[in-house]
């Protein structure tokens, strides 16, 4: 628990350095172009969208690739977040390397969602119906997957750009 709340402190304290940074990017096909106003990585597109994103516990590459199959090649930047209960609340961000890559990872992660609806279906009822609501969105280079209860509206605000 304590390395947790450690985690957390520095990933907090990494975005708040981030933000006092330079200019913010977009990633345009791959080349960061600045834009005023929008965030720089996932992370942080994920924290403004999300309000809960820093109560769930980040997952690693390493999950990335276990739960899901996606390896390191195929990705620039993501967001894997989970909640420790049993209430079935998930973000996951990837930014893919190309639309061949992205393609793939939009299918790893419909797999993914139809297997966690299989493993909840008889034993948790409350995940079972938002992860039967979420779904895949795919925007350029960016897949999204939210589940929780404003999944739909946070995953679309994800690939939006801020105004």
């Amino acid at each position: 628990m304590k390395k947790r709340m450690l985690v957390l402190c520095l990933l907090a304290a990494a975005v708040l350095l981030t933000a006092c940074g330079a200019p913010k990017t977009e990633e345009t096909a791959g080349t960061p172009v600045k834009v005023d106003g929008e965030p720089e990585t996932l992370r942080e597109k994920v924290n403004m969208v999300c309000e809960d994103a820093t109560d769930l516990a980040p997952l690693t590459a390493e999950d990335l690739e276990d739960v899901l199959g996606i390896p390191a090649e195929d990705y620039q930047d993501f967001v894997f977040l989970q909640s420790e209960g049993t209430d079935g609340r998930e973000i996951l961000a990837i930014r893919a390397v190309g639309m061949d890559a992205a393609k793939r990872i939009a299918e790893q992660a419909e797999s993914y969602l139809e297997r966690r609806r299989k493993e909840t279906r008889n034993y948790a009822p409350e995940a079972y119906q938002l992860l039967s609501e979420a779904q895949v969105e795919t925007k350029n280079l960016t897949v999204v997957l939210v589940v929780g209860k404003d999944g739909a509206t946070e995953a679309k605000a994800i690939l939006s750009p801020v105004n």
